[in-house]
């Protein structure tokens, strides 16, 4: 299993959005994260329905166990 990491893969307004997959192939990624519900403020669930999302080839594909810290601010 492997950890996906997309940067941007749909646009924000004043913002940005990230994408995170686990899986066994960036196939498998791909499909996961075209069915996955997203979220906005890490905790709700996000209320505009479908996204536009553009999944071209992540920025990082890393082996698990793993973990990451993330900021963004303005």
């Amino acid at each position: 299993m492997k950890l996906f990491i997309w940067s941007n893969p749909y646009k924000v307004n004043y913002g940005s959005s990230m994408l995170f997959a686990v899986a066994e192939t960036l196939e498998q990624a791909k499909e996961l994260a075209i069915t996955s519900k997203s979220y906005c403020y890490n905790e709700y669930p996000n209320m505009k329905g479908n996204i536009n999302i553009s999944l071209k080839d992540p920025i990082r594909i890393l082996d698990l166990p793993c973990a990451e810290w993330h900021e963004w601010s303005e």
